[in-house]
């Protein structure tokens, strides 16, 4: 993916045992961690989201430190209408401590960005300390491009489901993952049903599901009225295999929902050709695998229908949406028309089907485009997050990562990865949560859920990695100092 408009490498040093990001005398004022007190209000809002920090520092022209400037400084202050009437940030400026920088306020503690000045007062450098910020498990980055698109979705008024950007973010999506068609809805779980139903999945069917997946892949096999049929997930992709689909096709078999769980793909071209053979539909849920490979070719390209979340945590996000990918002429024109209450696109408020509300708003639309034009980067930081984790972890005793795959399979990172004992994971979750660190379990085997408790089968293998398995935080915040402090929890409670 091309970089930024604008964007530039920041030399990294150590200093004091932080982060330093040094800055040069040729770096210009427009760093994303500075800005002039001239500035307007919409530059400096950019410049805190592109920084990934929600803030940075203001400077007079000859870098003297005045200040620091915050997203939630700037939410106060549209809500409250003073940063309307006034242009740039002089309203800040007027509310704080006039002429008394942050050096000598000594109000830097708990603060993640911090200055390196001279004795003058100078900005020379700018430092990072994430040694006591609390660190979530996800955090969707939102840079310029995504304000910018969204800006211009709510300036234009078409906030609903009209609107251009819908229907460039449908195009752009299916033409990542390399299908003909994208039916654009309002979360990853209405898209699974929506698929479903287009297919014809109803009361009498089966559907093939895994064992270890989140609720939403079940559910949408119930919402249609249909048998889900679990089965146990392989021990080294964490996924269906080839294998479990043979064993448990019926003549009732109407379905299969391969899940490519935590970035990792199922055995999806063989599973793929297996059901087509047999006259059998594939519904890929690709939520957490957004530019997964099988043998070459991106996952949601291989079953009938490829089925995508765009959660505030997955890797690809519009706060809430997914999208229904097929090359099916036929799929797409029902998916589209049970996505708008059943209601012909040719004549105005006639219903041709029960249908359902599922659409995508302009707005959430705005939002993904630009966050697809950062995807690159976006898995790029992510494999590096998972790479950090492995180097700092990897000496600690009853730490496992996740088995390597292989040649045919190209995994993402959705969120890193890590499996302890059994007995061991408790312990760890709750020192990571005093030293304000968020670690999730693995989702629970749906056969130990109490909703699907009929459906229940033997799957021990979803049974042992559920116990043993470990997300760990994965995002713009996660850097050396975070992935230290989350190897120090390990290594207290693992020795």
């Amino acid at each position: 993916m091309p970089a930024s408009p604008g964007h530039r490498e920041r030399g990294v040093s150590r200093k004091g045992g932080k982060m330093a990001l040094a800055v040069s005398e040729e770096m210009p004022f427009a760093s994303t961690f500075v800005c002039n007190k001239s500035e307007s209000v919409l530059s400096v809002i950019e410049k805190c989201l592109d920084n990934g920090l929600g803030s940075c520092f203001v400077i007079e022209d000859d870098r003297s430190l005045i200040g620091r400037i915050t997203l939630d400084d700037i939410r106060h202050a549209l809500l409250h209408g003073t940063a309307i009437h006034d242009p740039t940030i002089g309203w800040h400026l007027a509310n704080t401590a006039a002429g008394v920088a942050p050096h000598q306020r000594n109000d830097t503690d708990g603060e993640v960005l911090k200055p390196v000045l001279d004795p003058t007062g100078r900005l020379t450098g700018i430092a990072t300390d994430r040694s006591t910020e609390p660190v979530q498990i996800a955090k969707p980055h939102l840079t310029r491009h995504e304000f910018r698109s969204m800006l211009d979705a709510f300036i234009s008024c078409w906030i609903s489901s009209k609107g251009p950007y819908v229907a460039k973010f449908e195009d752009e999506f299916s033409q990542f993952v390399g299908t003909r068609h994208g039916i654009a809805v309002s979360n990853g779980t209405v898209a699974l049903h929506l698929a479903l139903a287009a297919l014809g999945v109803g009361p009498g069917d089966e559907v093939i599901v895994p064992d270890l997946t989140f609720a939403a892949t079940i559910n949408a096999v119930l919402y249609c009225g249909a048998t889900p049929v679990i089965v146990d997930v392989d021990r080294t992709t964490w996924c269906m295999t080839l294998e479990a689909v043979k064993s448990a096709c019926t003549s009732q078999t109407k379905a299969i929902i391969p899940v490519h769980l935590y970035g990792r793909p199922a055995e999806i071209g063989p599973i793929a050709d297996y059901a087509r053979s047999r006259g059998i539909a594939v519904v890929e849920d690709c939520a957490e695998a957004h530019g997964a490979r099988y043998d070459g070719r991106l996952v949601g390209q291989f079953g009938d229908v490829g089925c995508f979340s765009f959660y505030a945590n997955k890797i690809v996000t519009t706060g809430e949406g997914g999208m229904c990918l097929t090359n099916s002429e036929d799929l797409a024109a029902s998916m589209r028309l049970l996505r708008d209450h059943g209601m012909s696109p040719e004549r105005a408020y006639w219903h041709e089907r029960v249908g359902y509300n599922y659409r995508i708003t302009n707005l959430q639309a705005a939002i993904g485009g630009a966050q697809l034009w950062r995807i690159g980067g976006t898995l790029r930081r992510n494999a590096r997050i998972a790479a950090l984790y492995h180097e700092a972890l990897r000496g600690i005793p009853g730490v496992r990562f996740p088995p390597t795959l292989p040649d045919e399979y190209e995994p993402v990172v959705w969120l890193a990865c890590v499996q302890v004992s059994a007995e061991k994971r408790l312990p760890i979750m709750h020192a990571a949560h005093k030293a304000g660190i968020e670690m999730r379990p693995f989702f629970h085997p749906l056969s130990t859920l109490p909703p699907y408790n009929k459906y229940a089968r033997a799957c021990p293998v979803s049974l042992e990695l559920s116990a043993t398995g470990i997300n760990l935080p994965t995002s713009s915040a996660v850097d050396e100092q975070v992935v230290a402090r989350v190897a120090r929890v390990f290594h207290d409670v693992l020795g």
